[in-house]
């Protein structure tokens, strides 16, 4: 119901609309025009109503069923879907309210066909865009809410579309990539990864004496094992005497699924409490 509330109204509006011009004097050239007119603003308006009824039963039982583990359907195909749905549904309507309001559309259609190879030599960068974006869709090297890497973008996946596809980095900035950008590039996909290693090296003074030394190795130990967001293997190790300190190496993995700055942040500070 509350997909069909707007179109409803629309049709009300020219109902209205109708009635109060078919009660004025117009011309025979007038009259004619304002009956194309409402042929296609009718057609308009009964192909509105089509794409939200459509869309409106793809969100109640495609997108659930999508959500289920037991089903074979991609969330991103069913985004995919509800776009191709708009623009079939809408070219359908917009063809045929033109037909029946008196227009030669098979003419119209012709004389488009005369620039198309200009049109198609100015969209070739939106063809490529458009196969890479079906070439996510069959490989799917990410999903939406995904963190990925590619050259010197870190984020997370905000909506993937048949042209582009969006990400939200972790400065938070929204960025609007090519999808024909990532059939070209190396991605990493962190989120599907075993693990996110981070690597941490802690610089004692030289004044730290040996027992020091051991303390805080067993103290990074402690906090490893303590943290329930860590797989259970990390690296501890006296590193390296370096130039103006002595090294601590301190190496964990962070299981898939976490919030991956959050647990940094809580480990750092971990560190900075036991280590003060």
């Amino acid at each position: 119901l509350d997909q069909l509330r707007s179109p409803a109204l629309f049709a009300i509006m020219l109902a209205g609309l109708w009635f109060s011009l078919d009660r004025l004097k117009f011309t025979i050239k007038a009259s004619a025009n304002i009956d194309k007119a409402f042929t296609l603003l009718i057609a308009i308006n009964i192909t509105w109503l089509f794409v939200r009824i459509l869309n409106a039963l793809i969100k109640e039982f495609l997108v659930p069923y999508s959500q289920r583990e037991d089903n074979n359907l991609d969330e991103q195909l069913i985004r995919l879907l509800q776009q191709a749905v708009k623009v079939i549904l809408w070219s359908l309507g917009l063809v045929v309210g033109l037909n029946n309001a008196g227009f030669d559309v098979a003419a119209l259609i012709a004389g488009l066909g005369i620039g198309g190879l200009a049109i198609a030599l100015a969209s070739q960068d939106t063809v490529k865009n458009m196969f890479g974006g079906v070439i996510l869709f069959l490989d799917k090297p990410f999903q939406i809410g995904d963190r990925v890497m590619i050259d010197s973008m870190d984020g997370f996946v905000m909506d993937i579309g048949i042209r582009s596809t969006r990400m939200r980095t972790l400065e938070g900035r929204l960025v609007t990539i090519p999808n024909a950008y990532f059939s070209e590039k190396p991605i990493q996909n962190v989120t599907q990864g075993p693990f996110f290693k981070v690597s941490v090296s802690l610089g004692l003074v030289y004044d730290t004496p040996y027992e020091k030394m051991q303390e805080g190795i067993s103290i990074l130990k402690d906090i490893a094992k303590s943290n329930p967001n860590l797989a259970e293997e990390s690296i501890i190790m006296f590193e390296d005497f370096n130039t103006y300190s002595m090294d601590i190496k301190f190496v964990f993995f962070i299981k898939p699924g976490e919030d991956i700055p959050q647990v940094r942040s809580d480990i750092n500070f971990e560190i900075l409490k036991r280590f003060t």
